[in-house]
C-alpha cells in the first residue's frame, strides 16, 4: 500500500503506517481510519480503545498505535466547513467518537475517496452545520497565521493587528477555534514547514526556512503536535501533493 500525503488549504490527508504516535495534541480535528485493519487509540485517562475509525477533536491529548496496519489520517481545520460540520454532528457531547465510518467500505478501495475528503460517502450519518459564524477578527487572525510573512509575529503584534488585547485574543481564539493561541501558532508553523518541504525535500533546510533553530527543534515540535518525528511521515513518500 502506498504512503501518501496530500495537503489542502483547509485539510490534509496522510495514508500509511506511522507505527506508534506518543501522546500529542493536534491543532485541528483528526479523523483516523484503519484501511487494512483495526488500530488502537489511548486517551488521557489511559483508556485504550480498539477501533476501525476515530474522530478526535482539536487539542485533545491522545496516542495512536497502528498495530502494523495502514491508516488514513485526515486533519480538518476547526474553522473550515467540514471541520465545523464534524464538530457539530459528532463532538458536541464528547471530544472523541469511534467507528463512525460505514463498515461496508472497508472491503473496497476507498483511498481516493478519502484523499478527496468525500465525507458524505464515508460517514454513518450526514453532517449538520452550526448556524453561528466565526468572529471576523478570528478569521483574520487565522489568515495571518497561515502566511509566512507573519511567521515571527508575536501574540501581542497579532492582537494589535486585529484590534484586540492579548487577553481578549486568548479568550476569543480558544472559544472560536477550540485551541489555545500559542498551540495553534505552532500548528501553523509546522504547516508552513510542510509546505516548504514540498519545495526543498530537505528537513533541515525547511526547518531553518520556517523559524526552527535546527532539525532537533523541528523534531521536538513535530512530536509535540503529531506524536511522531517528521522523518516518519516524509521518508519514502510515494505521493506528496500540496494544493494552495
Amino acid at each position: 500500500m502506498d504512503k501518501i500525503l496530500h495537503i489542502r488549504p483547509e485539510h490534509a490527508v496522510f495514508l500509511g503506517n506511522f507505527g506508534v504516535a506518543s501522546k500529542h495534541r493536534h491543532g485541528a480535528l483528526v479523523l483516523l481510519i484503519g484501511l487494512s485493519g483495526p488500530f488502537q487509540v489511548q486517551l488521557t485517562d489511559d483508556t485504550v480503545v480498539s477501533c476501525r475509525s476515530a474522530l478526535i477533536d482539536a487539542h485533545v491529548e491522545h496516542a495512536v498505535d497502528c498495530l502494523d496496519e495502514h491508516l488514513a489520517a485526515l486533519y480538518f481545520e476547526t474553522s473550515s466547513e467540514l471541520g465545523r460540520g464534524l464538530q457539530h454532528t459528532f463532538l458536541r457531547e464528547q471530544p472523541v467518537v469511534f467507528d463512525i465510518v460505514i463498515s461496508d467500505f472497508f472491503n473496497k478501495r476507498i483511498e481516493r475517496r478519502i484523499l478527496a475528503a468525500d465525507l458524505p460517502s464515508l460517514l454513518c450519518k450526514p453532517l449538520e452545520y452550526p448556524d453561528i459564524l466565526l468572529d471576523t477578527r478570528i478569521i483574520n487572525c487565522l489568515s495571518m497565521m497561515q502566511q509566512s510573512e507573519f511567521l515571527d509575529a508575536s501574540q501581542t503584534e497579532v492582537a494589535q493587528y486585529i484590534g484586540l488585547s492579548n487577553s481578549r485574543l486568548n479568550h476569543l481564539f480558544k472559544q472560536s477555534v477550540g485551541v489555545p493561541f500559542r498551540h495553534y501558532k505552532l500548528w501553523s508553523k509546522l504547516s508552513l514547514f510542510m509546505h516548504d518541504y514540498h519545495s526543498t525535500a530537505n528537513l533541515t533546510q525547511s526547518a531553518l526556512n520556517t523559524g526552527f533553530s535546527d532539525a532537533s527543534h523541528l523534531s521536538n515540535s513535530y512530536r509535540k503536535i503529531f506524536g511522531i518525528t517528521p522523518s516518519k511521515v516524509f521518508s519514502n513518500l510515494d505521493e506528496f501533493v500540496v494544493a494552495r
